[in-house]
């Protein structure tokens, strides 16, 4: 269980950087942001796959749906939502955001399980939940007020942000559960080479859907990978393999150890290391109530830890 647990910090740990990317690439859309990065992760997969191909080929023709399906919902659409929350809205009400899905997916994947005969008593589950909510909360609090007070955004396009963030939220609370579904199903498929197949199936969906939305929202005089193209470069490779393959490898890896309704809370962790990450961006000190909120979020992650052994 330990190990697991390091797995999905890890995962968490590289996945926080993708809150950064939209701040790195303000001129560029959230839709080329999102249909770049993976368009680079299925480049990655290509190169991967023949050292995977025993795995791969013995996976089904469902098998290779239900990894589109993934990948298309859970990973290209949520973060195209992901990156319209940070750019509209800002890092901190997106984070804010995301500190529900730790909940919904501890809340559904334990009443399936109870269903089933098995999960863990709610005595025993609600009170770290209800720690780790009020820890992202208080660790969120100040960086959601400086966003408000201190950035020049129009209502409408905060409102817009809001919107994205609860698609993003609901999209990531479906997909964790799924993808635990699947791979503890088939435990004779290695993680790597399910996050290498979810990467298979979105590279032509990316690259058509970053050629169309190119020629759409970039000035004809700029080319496909507009104003700063080096740029845009490292920052889709980051993107592309830290955050998309590597972090997914790692979350799957996480997902074969622990149980749906302990191992989707570590989620949490991607937004403390997000927080971390834009004031290291903004060159900032953490603010008392993210120092003690980020301590509430520890807390709430061992008391599960404890609940679950």
């Amino acid at each position: 269980m330990l190990y697991g647990f390091f797995l999905g910090v890890a995962a968490c740990a590289i996945w926080g950087l993708i809150y950064l990317v939209p701040l790195m690439l303000p001129q560029y859309d959230p839709v080329l942001i999102a249909c770049g990065r993976f368009f680079v992760y299925g480049l990655v997969c290509v190169v991967i796959a023949p050292f995977q191909w025993k795995t791969l080929k013995r996976l089904t023709r469902q098998d290779w749906f239900s990894a589109l399906r993934l990948v298309i919902f859970g990973h290209l659409v949520y973060y195209w939502c992901l990156s319209s929350c940070v750019s509209f809205s800002g890092p901190p009400l997106a984070g804010m955001m995301m500190a529900w899905i730790p909940v919904l997916v501890a809340i559904i994947a334990n009443t399936r399980a109870k269903r089933q005969g098995q999960g863990l008593a709610w005595k025993r589950l609600l009170p770290p939940l209800g720690v780790l909510l009020l820890g992202m909360v208080v660790a969120n609090w100040t960086e959601f007020q400086y966003y408000v007070y201190e950035q020049d955004t129009p209502a409408e396009t905060f409102g817009l942000g809001i919107l994205a963030g609860i698609a993003g939220l609901l999209l990531w609370t479906w997909y964790p559960i799924r993808n635990a579904d699947w791979l503890l199903a088939h435990r004779d498929v290695s993680p790597q080479a399910w996050i290498t197949a979810q990467g298979l199936m979105v590279l032509p969906v990316s690259t058509v859907a970053y050629f169309v939305a190119a020629n759409a929202l970039l000035p004809a005089d700029v080319g496909l990978l507009g104003e700063t193209p080096v740029r845009m470069i490292w920052v889709m490779l980051m993107a592309g393999v830290a955050c998309s393959w590597l972090a997914g490898a790692l979350w799957n890896a996480m997902s074969q150890k622990l149980p749906p309704a302990l191992g989707g809370q570590l989620i949490v962790f991607e937004t403390i290391f997000s927080v971390i990450y834009a004031h290291v961006w903004r060159a900032d000190w953490p603010t008392w109530s993210m120092t003690l909120g980020m301590i509430m979020l520890l807390v709430g992650v061992v008391a599960s830890l404890r609940a679950f052994r």
